[in-house]
């Protein structure tokens, strides 16, 4: 589940969820292939021109995505010593960005994935709108890389000729712009539905990033990685989550603008990764109350909450309390869009900061330095399947090699990544713990806790050692 503030006691809903369905393709082209024909061209705004655009036919660089394997289970309690999981049969939707198989998708809908598939029809394959629509093909889909920050993944499929989604400039669009979210919602085909652009550059936290659209086009559990589409079939943006108190779609769906998507497409496909560029820098928005208790020179904007020592930014001369203004001579009023800026540099590279202190404003070039690498999750390094240790409930990861050490006093044992949903065992045991023994007998790695345990029989006694957050301490419980 994607973590992001709601508000007023609403849930977040990622949508790529486990709905046994298929998403056929909609509309692709820019520009209405029946002019000639159709009574409704030219008809600024309206459905039908959104249809004529895609020659009526549905077909676009649309996929159905699915993914089998282990996902958090959904739960109200979401602390890290109830990270449970549970086997899932995720269905999404994909966009085809490269006509040889390049496809994006929201994250979440791939996350723990051991077998990921992507469905298209066979228009994608022509653009001939008489071919058969039901005509499908399934294809083997390789995870390439994943940039956790946007939700975004990058998936690989052996075949060419796809159609692909043309893109809009979506820093173009404005509030109350149509558009049509397409996707897979609660396992109905091929789905448009119909809305406005409600809010451009929405954030869903004071510091979170990235920014997003956000509109009141119907969007449901299903629909993740879908598009959000203008009047002309072009991509606005990627469908990734909606707020919800019951469940479904009230009108809050949010979507990663299409120049962001692009964006780290582009560097995903090229390089393989994107550098988490920072300046040694934390920045928050101006509240009025802040403004008024600093005794600010300004109400609005983004405030320096946070220099990191010896950092660029520190370096430059920049200090706690300044008012960020403009980077590169762009205004930056969100701490999502000041997120965003570095998306775009790589190590090395000097930006130009526009600052006010007081009554006086001044410029200063920071060099952008590669950022802090934050750490994977445990369960993204592992095969779920293999690191399972049945008799305990968890999925277990090794300790050499894994980020998640720092601060352990043990330099030998087994992580406890995650926990199984549908298990009863009650080991007392958390995520995050590192099991050192087992009935004395000390571990060394996942396979070494394997054949530990493979032998208990109901009744046995069982006794961990573990560390937990620096201390080291018993855990027993019998076999049931």
């Amino acid at each position: 589940m994607q973590e992001v503030p709601s508000g007023q006691g609403a849930d977040i809903k990622t949508l790529g969820d486990r709905f046994s369905s298929r998403t056929s393709p909609v509309g692709s082209t820019s520009a209405c292939p029946n002019k000639a024909h159709c009574s409704h061209h030219g008809t600024a705004g309206s459905a039908e021109q959104f249809r004529c655009a895609n020659g009526g036919q549905g077909r676009t660089g649309i996929v159905r995505v699915e993914a089998i394997g282990y996902s958090d289970a959904d739960q109200e309690d979401e602390r890290s010593e109830n990270h449970l999981l549970s086997k899932s049969d995720n269905v999404g939707s994909g966009i085809v960005l490269d006509a040889n198989g390049y496809i994006v998708t929201n994250a979440h809908v791939v996350r723990g994935a051991r077998r990921v598939q992507v469905v298209l029809d066979q228009g994608h394959r022509s653009k001939n709108p008489s071919s058969e629509p039901d005509a499908e093909e399934t294809f083997e889909a390789k995870v390439l890389a994943t940039f956790a920050e946007a939700d975004i993944s990058l998936l690989k499929i052996e075949a060419t000729g796809l159609q692909v989604l043309p893109l809009a400039d979506s820093s173009e669009i404005e509030p109350g712009q149509l558009v049509f979210a397409v996707g897979n919602p609660d396992g109905l085909n091929n789905s448009v539905s119909m809305g406005i652009v409600s809010a451009v550059a929405r954030e869903t936290g004071p510091d979170l990033s990235p920014v997003y659209i956000q509109t009141d086009a119907a969007i449901n559990p299903g629909s993740s990685g879908g598009a959000l589409v203008d009047i002309h079939g072009r991509l606005v943006g990627m469908t990734s989550f909606i707020l919800t108190e019951g469940g479904g779609s009230e009108g809050l769906g949010f979507a990663l603008p299409s120049t962001v998507v692009s964006l780290i497409y582009n560097k995903l496909k090229s390089k393989g990764h994107l550098d988490a560029c920072d300046i040694g820098l934390k920045v928050q928005r101006i509240t009025a109350t802040m403004a008024r208790g600093l005794r600010l020179s300004s109400k609005v904007g983004l405030i320096v909450s946070d220099v990191v020592p010896d950092g660029p930014a520190e370096v430059a001369g920049i200090h706690t309390q300044d008012i960020l203004l403009s980077i590169d001579g762009n205004p930056v009023t969100t701490a999502a869009q000041f997120a965003t800026s570095f998306y775009t540099k790589t190590p090395g590279d000097r930006i130009q900061l526009k600052f006010l202190r007081e009554a006086r404003t001044f410029t200063v070039a920071v060099a952008v330095r590669s950022g802090e690498d934050k750490p994977l999750d445990p369960l993204e390094q592992v095969d779920v399947q293999e690191n399972m240790v049945g008799q305990l409930g968890i999925v277990a990861a090794p300790l050499e090699g894994n980020r998640h050490t720092a601060g352990l006093r043990s330099r030998l044992g087994v992580l406890v990544a995650g926990k199984m949903a549908d298990s009863d065992v009650r080991s007392g045991l958390a995520v995050g713990d590192l099991i050192r023994s087992v009935n004395g007998t000390a571990v060394q790695s996942v396979r070494d806790l394997q054949s530990v345990v493979q032998h208990f029989k109901p009744g046995d006694a069982v006794v961990l050692q573990v560390e937990r957050r620096g201390g080291f301490r018993y855990l027993s419980f019998e076999v049931d």
